[in-house]
């Protein structure tokens, strides 16, 4: 066999980091293969853009360069689906085997296996597809594959997930600098490893989330699991070092590290070893998510000490009945409000907290719970107020459609609506007028001069309604300055660490 069959192409889709697609790239070339990686489109959360002709031209060009074994495509998420499909329809056209993974394919094997896909992969990608691989150059049966799933005499065939290994520093590094790597977004390509030029790295320190939140999908693919098998992973400090020395030395303008857990590693002896490794070799600010019942104030002022720099934590809703009926989160007022008072106690620089609002499931005075929460919040914060996403496989779809809120039609024309429509839904602001007051005397809470405003208006909310929406107007200005503020100080920051390490 040729050493150009011997090749492989990974697409990832809307992500330029796309840690899941770097692993298997580590994964492949481990195994014996060349591997050429596109990274197909750029994230944007407020106006992405679904894929040209053009683009999938010159996306197609590059798999018919690299005469691919198979192409890999990494669906991670159902909100950029209406590019997946137009660039698979042409991509059937190559007659080479389509393999698809990721979070959305795992939990809809069908669809992809309908659209065109050979094989689905669930779960952990790296020993499947490297089997997959073998196979398929040596002729060999896949049908007991663990994690396959494939068509056979028209019926669905789901192989139970397997191949995964519970000490995930098996799986090595994520590839830091694909070798053979293109980005293609704005009718153009550029060669190279467009997340080099950036000036933070995202890394992921463990695999799962032991949550069970509605509006997630996580719950749904630990469902997956075959029962006995661990879902949360943490990999060793050790394995994060590596990765990050490796960044710091291929990452010519980086500032910070993003930690993109759903939970920063909290098990015994984690952090103070990391402390200890991350000041020695890294030694830059970094971020990291958390939860109100996972703050810890003598674990922050460790983190604190070595760079961390933000802590950005959800709470979704101020609303108890939201939080644990709808949202299936059960933490209480008081675990949130001390919470937010633990990381400013810590000495972390800037704490973000989510919200979902003006949604289906809320009324308003679930939306005024939400205010009053937030004025409990240890200040200073940042808000990040967005709306709920119905999402494909997640148990909040079924919530709605039995609790008579949208019927199944209606909810699959949400699910399944255009890119711009979909993300218009989740920056959408509701118009009702009360709802809209409330909303915009929450957003503006964050800032501490408009407290006093905001406690004479919450008196009679229609009453300074244009009072309410001019402190808003003005907020949002705020807002931006603020963000370029919050970037310099972190630019600094990471200079004086450089500068006195």
């Amino acid at each position: 066999m040729s050493d150009k069959k011997k090749s492989v192409v990974l697409i990832a889709f809307y992500n330029t980091k796309a840690l899941g697609v770097r692993y298997l790239e580590t994964a492949m070339k481990k195994a014996g293969y060349s591997v050429k990686t596109i990274f197909f489109k750029g994230f944007n959360s407020q106006n992405p853009k679904v894929a040209t002709d053009a683009e999938i031209e010159l996306c197609k060009k590059e798999i018919l360069r690299a005469d691919p074994l198979f192409v890999g495509l990494s669906v991670m998420s159902s909100m950029y689906l209406e590019s997946v499909e137009k660039l698979v329809d042409k991509l059937r056209e190559l007659n080479i085997p389509l393999v698809f993974g990721g979070a959305f394919a795992a939990m809809f094997p069908d669809r992809f296996l309908a659209m065109g896909g050979e094989y689905v992969i669930r779960g952990d990608g790296e020993i499947p597809m490297v089997k997959l691989a073998n196979a398929m150059l040596d002729g060999s049966d896949v049908s007991d594959n663990p994690s396959l799933c494939y068509m056979k005499d028209g019926e669905l065939v789901t192989n139970e997930i397997g191949d995964i290994l519970e000490e995930i520093d098996g799986y090595g590094l994520p590839t830091i600098e694909c070798e053979d790597a293109c980005y293609i977004e704005n009718d153009s390509i550029a060669y190279g490893d467009p997340q080099l030029s950036a000036m933070s790295y995202e890394v992921i320190a463990s695999r799962g989330c032991p949550f069970t939140c509605s509006y997630c999908c996580c719950i749904n693919l630990h469902r997956m699991f075959p029962k006995g098998v661990k879902y949360v992973r943490t990999r060793s400090v050790e394995s994060v070092m590596a990765e990050l020395i490796e960044a710091k030395k291929k990452f010519k303008k980086l500032v910070f590290v993003h930690f993109y857990d759903e939970i920063f590693p909290n098990t015994p002896g984690w952090i103070d070893e990391f402390i200890v490794q991350y000041k020695k070799h890294i030694n830059l600010p970094f971020t990291i998510w958390s939860h109100p019942k996972m703050v810890k104030v003598d674990e922050l002022k460790k983190l604190v000490s070595v760079g961390l720099t933000e802590v950005i934590m959800g709470i979704q809703s101020g609303s108890p009945y939201i939080r644990k009926e709808i949202f299936h989160r059960y933490e209480t007022q008081e675990d949130i409000i001390n919470a937010t008072k633990t990381i400013r106690q810590s000495g972390v620089f800037w704490s973000s907290y989510d919200f979902m609002l003006q949604h289906p499931f809320e009324k308003i005075e679930h939306l005024k719970e939400t205010y009053y929460l937030v004025k409990e919040l240890a200040m200073p914060l940042e808000l990040q107020l967005h709306g709920l996403n119905f999402l494909p496989g997640t148990d909040i779809v079924d919530m709605a459609i039995d609790a008579g809120l949208i019927s199944k039609e209606e909810m699959d024309k949400i699910m399944y609506a255009s890119m711009k429509e979909q993300f218009e839904a989740y920056w959408k602001r509701e118009d009702e007028r009360e709802s809209r007051l409330w909303y915009r005397l929450t957003y503006c809470w964050q800032y501490k001069n408009c407290h006093k405003k905001c406690e004479t208006y919450e008196q009679d909310v229609f009453k300074y309604e244009k009072e309410i929406d001019a402190m808003y107007e003005k907020c949002q200005k705020r807002t931006k300055l603020r963000y370029l503020y919050k970037k310099g100080r972190v630019v600094l920051k990471s200079i004086r660490m450089r500068i006195f390490k």
